[in-house]
């Protein structure tokens, strides 16, 4: 199932044919044989109709084995080989098929699907433009060529050929679901909800397009309606993992973060394996201030996972909040093997170290996260502080003042920095960045 606003395909069904055909060598069978072949041709097209693949896929294999020129049976394996993700295999069975039939432009739409799925997008644009050659009134190739030029970041030119596809026929679902996603990338809310509305009152049940449409309205603001269209659609679809998850973020961004931690308990109830609804949960912990239930549900996270920097990076701010600094350390060092440079992780390294009075280690992971942002202002005061706690006092100014001049209203850097002057024997700088520090914050004394 393609979820978010993934580009949704139609395949049709190639009908039957009949055996042989031209363009490729044949070998001669009898009358009796070409009848059995058609047979179980046929009984895998039940069989596939009825979302038994497998055992389409062995009837069709019986049917070649019997007569290998069967330009429908090739197509029609290549099709459910497709279903199954085992793109490489289409193509090839496509290929073949259309060595029968080369101007077959049903069966170059399909090819095109499985091209684009193994993400060989040019390869998938020139087969859309050979069924189109065929066919120019093909609204699959018309749509199939709207989804590779979506895949290649080219909204509008998406956007023009998924209109020739409609513009040929215009109740044809699929392509307005691609439609509706195109006009969302390109924040066109109402529009592409008008259009997702099209979709889903020729397909009404159709998952992939109810999701896409309660996704839009999140982003177009209208949350409410989103959570409203997610729960319409887990009533159908109850077990449904995903959209529990989904319904989750979506109460966690209106920050209803207990009803969002029911969701994705509910979600990872369905399924287990799911490393980004353990870390969204653990996320949802640590803004209730539950620090060892978020620290358990990132390390679950983190078995499924074991490559997220983000999930040590954010292991490593529940363990710093549980005040077990040593595991903290060890988790933002982790994050920083995966992801040299990550911000956050620098920034909860050095503040860990500094807990645990690590003066020069602080000041390192400080110096490297100024090196990775360097408008970050709390990063220099952080810095700072260090520099000032080891005694470095005028390289402690310099950085409360490169603070100061990127946040002139933070009061704590105008008196930490009157504390450097006055250390460096500068009692009238002292005496003006106290007086300012008490302006902004009159809690803070205004000398010392």
């Amino acid at each position: 199932m393609r979820r978010g606003f993934t580009t949704v395909l139609c395949v049709a069904l190639l009908v039957f044919l009949g055996a042989g055909g031209t363009g490729a060598q044949t070998r001669r069978i009898s009358n009796e044989q070409q009848n059995q072949a058609s047979r179980l041709y046929n009984e895998g097209r039940e069989l596939y109709g009825r979302g038994d693949i497998d055992g389409a896929i062995k009837l069709y294999q019986q049917a070649l084995a019997i007569n290998p020129a069967m330009p429908e049976a090739l197509a029609n394996m290549g099709l459910a080989l497709d279903s199954e993700g085992k793109y490489d295999e289409a193509i090839a069975d496509y290929n073949l098929a259309l060595k029968f039939k080369p101007h077959d432009s049903v069966t170059l739409c399909d090819l095109g699907l499985s091209l684009y799925n193994e993400k060989k997008y040019q390869d998938a644009a020139d087969t859309y433009q050979r069924a189109l050659a065929e066919d120019p009134k093909s609204a699959e190739a018309w749509n199939g060529l709207g989804a590779v030029f979506f895949a290649a970041g080219q909204v509008d030119d998406a956007i023009t050929n998924y209109r020739k596809a409609l513009a040929i026929r215009p109740a044809y679902a699929d392509a307005l679901n691609n439609l509706a996603a195109a006009l969302a990338a390109k924040e066109q809310w109402d529009e592409s909800l008008q259009t997702y509305q099209q979709a889903l009152a020729l397909k009404p049940d159709a998952l992939d397009i109810q999701e896409n449409y309660a996704g839009v309205l999140q982003h177009a603001g209208r949350a409410d309606d989103s959570i409203r269209v997610y729960r319409q659609i887990t009533a159908n679809h109850p077990n449904d993992a995903n959209l529990w998850f989904q319904i989750g973020q979506q109460l966690y961004a209106q920050k209803r973060v207990d009803e969002a931690i029911a969701n994705f308990q509910k979600s990872l109830a369905l399924k287990a394996d799911q490393p980004d609804a353990e870390f969204s949960l653990a996320q949802a912990y640590s803004d209730q201030n539950k620090h060892a239930d978020a620290v358990a549900a990132y390390r679950r996270g983190l078995v499924l996972d074991p490559n997220s920097a983000f999930g040590y990076c954010n292991l490593g701010i529940a363990l710093y909040n549980s005040n077990q600094l040593k595991e903290a350390v060890a988790s933002f060092r982790k994050a920083l093997e995966l992801q040299p440079n990550f911000p956050e992780a620098l920034a909860g390294l050095g503040s860990a170290l500094t807990a645990q009075a690590d003066l020069d280690g602080a000041e390192d992971a400080f110096t490297r996260l100024i090196a990775a942002r360097p408008d970050d202002w709390g990063a220099k005061y952080s810095l700072g502080s260090v520099l000032y706690t080891h005694g470095k006092y005028a390289a402690a100014e310099a950085r409360f003042r490169e603070c100061i001049h990127l946040n002139p209203a933070f009061a704590q850097a105008h008196y930490n920095l009157a504390l450097c002057l006055s250390r460096l024997k500068d009692p009238d700088g002292a005496a003006q960045e106290f007086a300012e520090a008490h302006r902004l914050d009159p809690k803070l004394p205004a000398s010392r």
